[in-house]
Formats: structure tokens, sequence, C-alpha cells
């Protein structure tokens, strides 16, 4: 499917390049518009940027690197990106961001209708969970997969782009459990300086901001489902909302970290504005391997990373800051003697610092489903392949058409009765609502992405695919259920080990099967029952023998055809020196450590309201004032 959406839009490019004079391109792209509908004359860079397109460029790929930095940060997601952007604002400071993975490919990655491909490249780490018994039971192997984003960007260039920063009972939760400067007070202005935001119905409320860094907008285009979805969940009796603005019980359209349909990664939004900048040194291709750190005073003072089959040392002035991840910042640190003292010594690794790092580990679970038939003509979308020709490549060139939205279109809140917090406004199942099904796609793709067996594929999914259907994609947002990562050995380049259970607390399951129920009631509404929208009869194999439609079949269903969200928090978990599942404080420095902190999702203490890039981004922002005020550089 991408690659027949790259060549479509090549195609287009050079259909457009074959013109040469100024003129001739310009009344080119003129009627091209007027064709697409366009009400006045317009040039397509009223639109979009060719440079936002084409010009990605993030500086010199081959810096000439110095042998110190004041400031050396690991890892390119949002959060390290944000950090690398700050700190190398003052022109007088030295910053040297290292990323193992390369940067972004223009055209192959940006469409955002295409994201379920993604997880199929190298920009993916391709973890998977532990062999489940509870959960995952219809996957290959019976194991999730854990997409992980490398490159710079991050998860950025791999995820669904949806722009959700959580609630604002989350925040204060971490500000009242020892972590000062954390409330959602604290945070919003965070949220509000980074975005620059292009939303419906919303954008005067006070809690959006315009001219930051990071865009912000509906899709350009959304299938008849997504009005329908949201007008039949106010029926049903929930609001419409802003579900970033603190409260979420209720509904909205999804909110994407996309420009005029564009996906705006993080190295998009904050590498590549200041790629001419000659106090930063942006090296790809670099896997660190271990934190420099003196033993006679805990002082973390480089990094050791190989490139090109060498191995570099690197010294820090100031400060190492780790943000490769929950996963790549554990992993780091347990390599470098920081972490559980009889695991790092079970694996002959010297310790240093006697820490829980990766013992805390949580994630969000979700299910994919229930699925739904449409059994009247609301569009002429009824699969991927159908949607894949020239005219949807060129209207997503304008920000328009169906290439602009990844589907996930809608997103309502709704509160359980299998909560852990007893606040009634306090939702924790989250419905996603698709605009599509996992069988509409013929490509490997949805296969790579929820690792769906054979069977649950073919014999469920994909025998809707000349069927107009859709689905939902329920996500318990406040899991009970903790886990833990550890090492698989002493090398640097092996995937950690992943000690996680599915539902192995009964609640998290019964949570998820009550918003499949919402789900479906949702859908008995007028403007749903208008479309002639139906549940999907057949039974999920695996779970013929309980009775359709009841909880006990949803029950089998969810622990058939778990999935995630890409959401992992809390292995390098925020709290004070006296919570002894804690290992950074609130000012994100490592507890016991000289000159080492932490700025990614991994300092996150509980599972949170949110889709965890968002987060990110404010943790990398704030992480970085607090590096800049401690370190007296502004």
């Amino acid at each position: 499917m991408n690659l027949k959406i790259f060549l479509a839009i090549v195609l287009l490019f050079g259909i457009v390049d074959k013109f040469n004079a100024a003129e001739r391109r310009k009344r080119a792209i003129e009627n091209l518009l007027n064709r697409l509908g366009s009400t006045r004359n317009q040039s397509l860079g009223d639109y979009i940027d060719f440079s936002e397109f084409l010009g990605l460029d993030y500086g010199d790929r081959n810096p000439p690197l110095r042998k110190s930095y004041d400031f050396i940060v690991v890892g390119a997601g949002p959060a390290g990106c944000a950090v690398a952007n700050s700190l190398s604002k003052n022109p007088d400071i030295t910053v040297l961001l290292l990323e193992l993975g390369k940067s972004e490919i223009p055209l192959a990655q940006d469409v955002p209708a295409t994201f379920l491909t993604q997880s199929s490249t190298d920009y993916n780490f391709g973890y998977v969970t532990n062999r489940q018994t509870g959960g995952c039971l219809g996957l290959i192997d019976q194991r999730c997969g854990w997409h992980h984003g490398r490159g710079l960007g991050g998860s950025t260039l791999i995820n669904s782009m949806i722009y959700s920063r959580g609630n604002w009972r989350d925040f204060d939760a971490w500000n009242a459990s020892g972590n000062p400067g954390w409330s959602w007070k604290e945070v919003l202005p965070y949220f509000i300086k980074a975005e620059d935001a292009n939303i419906r119905d919303f954008e005067g409320n006070g809690f959006h901001g315009t001219g930051g860094y990071l865009a912000v907008e509906n899709s350009g285009d959304s299938t008849p489902l997504a009005p329908t979805m949201v007008e039949a969940a106010q029926q049903f009796g929930l609001p419409y909302i802003d579900y970033n603005s603190g409260n979420q019980l209720g509904t909205s359209f999804t909110q994407y970290n996309t420009k005029r349909g564009l996906r705006w990664s993080a190295a998009r939004a904050l590498l590549n504005p200041i790629r001419h900048r000659k106090n930063l040194h942006v090296l790809t291709k670099a896997w660190v391997t271990k934190i420099l750190i003196d033993e006679s005073s805990n002082t973390a003072y480089g990094v050791e990373y190989t490139r090109n089959k060498k191995r570099f040392r690197v010294r820090a002035k100031r400060e190492v800051v780790l943000s490769a991840g929950a996963f790549g910042s554990a992993k780091l640190l347990m390599l470098s003697g920081v972490g559980p003292e009889d695991h790092l010594k079970s694996l002959g690794i010297q310790v240093f610092k006697n820490l829980p790092v990766g013992e805390s580990l949580y994630e969000h679970p979700g299910v994919i489903g229930p699925v739904f038939v449409v059994n009247r003509p609301v569009d002429n979308t009824f699969n991927i392949d159908s949607i894949i020709n020239l005219q949807n490549s060129a209207a997503y060139l304008v920000g328009r058409g169906l290439f602009t939205s990844p589907y996930t279109e809608s997103l309502t809140f709704v509160k359980t009765p299998f909560s852990p917090y007893p606040d009634r406004e306090y939702p924790d199942v989250e419905l996603i609502q698709v605009g599509l099904q996992a069988g509409d796609d013929l490509s490997p793709s949805p296969r790579n992405f929820f690792r769906l067996n054979d069977t649950i594929l073919n014999d469920y999914f994909r025998a809707l695919y000349d069927v107009r259907a859709f689905m939902f994609l329920p996500l318990l947002m406040h899991s009970r259920t903790k886990g833990s990562m550890t090492l698989k050995s002493q090398n640097p380049f092996a995937h950690p080990v992943f000690n996680y259970n599915y539902f192995e607390d009964e609640r998290d399951l019964e949570a998820l099967v009550y918003g499949i129920k919402t789900a479906i009631a949702i859908t008995k509404q007028q403007p749903f029952q208008e479309l002639g929208v139906e549940l999907y009869q057949k039974k999920l194999p695996g779970c013929e023998a309980f009775v359709f439609n009841t909880d006990h079949y949803w029950r089998c269903y969810t622990r058939v055809v778990t999935t995630t969200f890409y959401h992992y928090i809390a292995t390098c978990k925020m709290g004070p020196e006296s919570d002894p599942t804690s290992v950074v404080d609130a000012r994100l420095r490592m507890h016991g450590m000289k000159n080492l902190r932490v700025v990614d999702a991994g300092i996150i203490p509980r599972p949170p309201s949110a889709h965890l890039v968002a987060i990110a981004y404010m943790i990398g922002d704030k992480g970085a004032d607090m590096i800049k005020e401690d370190n007296g550089i502004w």
C-alpha cells in the first residue's frame, strides 16, 4: 500500500516538474487546484511549503565532531529533539544529539493513511512481548507487537499521529505523589506554547496555541462515519468536548500532529528549522552502548558509541541526557551499571548505583474491534486499494483527501465501573473510532502491525474486504497490570527481555469489555441506524464456544485480538528518593548520580489518560528548562 501511494505522489511531482518555466508550472498547479474545487487562484505554496515535503535536511550528516560537548543528548525522539533544540538556542552552548537510527524519507513516510506500513520498516525496533497466556491469543506466536520508533523523530515516524495530552487529574496526581512542578497548571503552558493549532470549534477556548513548533489539526478529510460517531455519542449522553482541555469525559474529532495532511514528526518540527546551528551536531546511526561514569564520584562524564563499525568516546562537560525512550534509556542505564544490583551482577556488569531501573513497566492494552457493517451507501471508500488513485494523490498535495487521515477519526472517553479511581468525571477507557477495518488492506501491513495470525486475519477481518465496514479500537488508559524489563545479556545490541502479562488483573479485561459494550450501545443510536449500521455477526475464531454478544464472548474476544498503542512508561519512574520504586527525582536527575538525567516518557510514574507523544514533547521542553536553570545557562 505504501509503495502504491508513494509512486502515485512521485508521479504527480514528476508531471509538475516537467514544466520548466515558472509561469507554466504556476498555471499547471492552478489548474490542478481548480479541478480539486479551489474557489480562487492559489499556488500550491498556499497549502504546503515544498521544503516541508522535500527539503528535510538536518545539517551535516558527518559533522566535524568535538572531543567534548557541554551536553550530550542520547535519542532523537520527541523529548530528545525538544531538549537538543532548546539547549542549543544559546550559541555558547555545544550540544551533541546521538541517534542510532537514520533520518526520515520524505514522501515515503509523510502520508498519514500509510501509518500501518511504518511498523514494517527499519524505523521500528520490532519488539514483541513475551509469549502470553491471558491475551494476544490470536496473534502470531501469542505475542503482541510492541512497536517502538527509531530514527530522527523516534516513534513520531511510525505512530498514528494522535495528539492527546491527558487529564488534569493525571498531572495533579504526579505532583501530589512527591513531584513538585508537574501539576496540570504548571505543565499546561508547555503544551500551549508548543502548539501551532488548526482545529475546529475549540481554538479560542484558551487551551491551544499558535506559532509553536508542533502542528496540531483535525484531518483534512474523514469518512462520514466520524461525524456520525460524534453525533451518536452525544445522543448516548456524552458531551462534545475538547479532550485536550484537561477534562475528557465525552466525544470529539481526533486532533493529529499533522500539517495540512503531512505527518509532522519531531525531527521535522524541531531539527529541520535549526539545521544551520553550528553549536548543535546531530549524528545518525550512532548507537550509544555505555554511559561513562566516574566510580569515585558517581558522575557521568560522557558516552561510548559505535558508528560504521568503529567505537568512539565523547565527553560531556556538563550533563548526559538520556532521551532514548522508556526502553532505550532503561537499557542503556543497566548496561552502564545503573539498575537492580542483583540483576546486573548476574550478568557480570559492574554496579555503580543500585536503582529499580526497569522494575516498573506499564502500557495501554486494547482490543481490535468490535467490527460493524454499514448496509447503506455512505461513501465510495470500501478498501484501501479502491482509494489509491491519481485523484486522491493530487488531493493529498493540497492537504485534502483520504490520504491525509490515518482513519482513527474520532475519540470518545467513557468511565467504567472497573476504574481504579472513584472520580466519576475521570474516564478510564478511550474508544477510537476507525473509518475502516483491519481487513481492508490486503498488503502485509495489517498482519505486521497487529500481528494477527492468518486464521484471524483471513477468516474474520478479510472476509469483509468487499463490504463497507469499520471498527473501534478500545484503549484502557488506567491499566493495573504492571510488568518489568531486564537485559538479556551484556550485548548492547540485543533486545531487552519483557516481563508483562496482559490481564493478570481481571479488572483490566472487564474495563475493556465494558468499553466494547459501550461502543455497541452508541452504534444503536439514530445517526448510526440511519446508515444501517449493524454489529458484525460472525464469531471470532477461538471464541466459537461462547454465545455471541455476551460478556463471556467479549472477554474471549479481548483475549484473542489484544493490541497495544506504543505507550510504554515508568521504566525510569519519577519520584522522591524516599519512593523505593523511583529512579529520577522531580527535576529528572538520577537518584544518587551526578550529571545524568532521563528526559523521556520512561519517567511517567503511572498510566496517563493520553497518547504519549504529547506528553513526551512536554517532558522534553520542561526538562530542558530544568537543565538550563540548574546549569545557569539561559
